[in-house]
């Protein structure tokens, strides 16, 4: 478990486009920031996180309302998911689950653990010099860049 300090508590800004490659890119960002961190996805992934940003819901249940229905189902909450760290251009994160007062870390591809705790209204947080180091400010394309003075 990461030291409380260690860690920025971010939100899912939206999903966008990579214009290059297509991919799409899950944005988390912190309250009042206009910086994300962006995180390349999957086009399921990204599938599974726009679900409940739209509202959107199913008759039977997907793969992550699956995994929230067994963790209620075994009294287990989702206290909140971490992307922990990058590596080899991988992002790492974690589910911090809690059963009685006992918690436990289960390791996890970071759309995963978004779309998890989304379901669960669980936090998501990223480790601080983690969103430090990939942090940007994204920019819609009728928006112009600040000018820099001369």
């Amino acid at each position: 478990m990461s030291e409380e300090r260690d860690l920025l508590l971010v939100r899912v800004k939206g999903l966008a486009l990579d214009g290059v490659n297509k991919s799409p890119i899950v944005l988390l960002h912190p309250e009042g920031s206009e910086e994300v961190m962006p995180i390349w996805i999957g086009r399921s992934e990204a599938s599974a996180i726009a679900i409940p940003l739209s509202g959107a819901s199913f008759d039977r249940p997907l793969t992550h309302d699956l995994v929230k229905l067994i963790l209620d189902g075994l009294d287990v909450q989702h206290v909140r998911t971490e992307i922990t760290h990058l590596e080899e251009d991988v992002f790492y994160a974690r589910l911090l689950l809690r059963a009685d007062k006992d918690f436990i870390s289960v390791d996890c591809r970071p759309s995963d653990g978004v779309a998890i705790a989304m379901r669960s209204q669980a936090e998501i947080y990223v480790n601080r010099q983690l969103f430090e180091s990939q942090k940007q400010i994204i920019r819609t394309q009728d928006e112009e860049p600040p000018k820099e003075d001369d």
